[in-house]
């Protein structure tokens, strides 16, 4: 009578897992004045609200570690958020066998095994990580809508008193905070 043989092998796996999300928008602003000149009003109001200006991009990242960049020349808009975290797994792969002449090909298929284990919980792993990256800028996304709408709004605002300018004398200028009117009297 023979008897089994189970071989197990145990694992461990240290890995670092990386996960990121973005979202790209773009800030409706009207094309009142060049593209230069609308620039030059957007990058200035965008470094009045903390972002750097690297040439054509104005980036601001927050500390959470949300990245916000805008493109002054085009109005596109990219947020995303990154994060790792380090992942310490282990895993058994086991493999039974009738004859004791058989265990050295069983430990390394048990092996291969636990190694697939790890990397499944590894794939896991980085999922939830992104899972979790992608709610935290969900919640962020709300509040930088807002910041980008008011930006616009008030880059537009301040290329509407410009093109008046340009077309004639201003005789009144008239801002509603509340309702976010704008009311400008022009002599031509």
């Amino acid at each position: 009578m023979s008897r089994a043989y189970r071989v197990s092998v145990s694992e461990s796996l240290n890995r670092v897992v990386q996960a990121e999300d973005g979202i790209c928008s773009k800030l409706e602003l009207l094309p009142l004045l060049s593209r230069e000149e609308l620039a030059g009003l957007l990058a200035e109001e965008l470094t009045s609200r903390g972002f750097t200006r690297d040439r054509d991009v104005a980036v601001r990242t927050e500390s959470d570690g949300v990245r916000i960049a805008v493109d002054v020349t085009t109005g596109d808009v990219s947020v995303t958020l990154a994060d790792e975290a380090q992942v310490k797994l282990t895993a058994t792969g086991e493999v039974r066998v009738a004859r004791e002449s058989e265990t050295k090909e069983a430990e390394v298929q048990a092996r291969q095994k636990a190694l697939s284990k790890l990397e499944d919980e590894a794939r896991d792993a980085s999922e939830r990580l992104r899972e979790q990256v992608t709610r935290r800028l969900e919640g962020r996304l709300r509040d930088l809508k807002s910041e980008l709408d008011s930006v616009s709004n008030k880059v537009t605002a301040e290329a509407l008193k410009l093109r008046a300018r340009q077309l004639g004398t201003v005789e009144e200028i008239h801002e509603d905070a509340a309702t976010g009117s704008l009311t400008i009297k022009v002599r031509v």
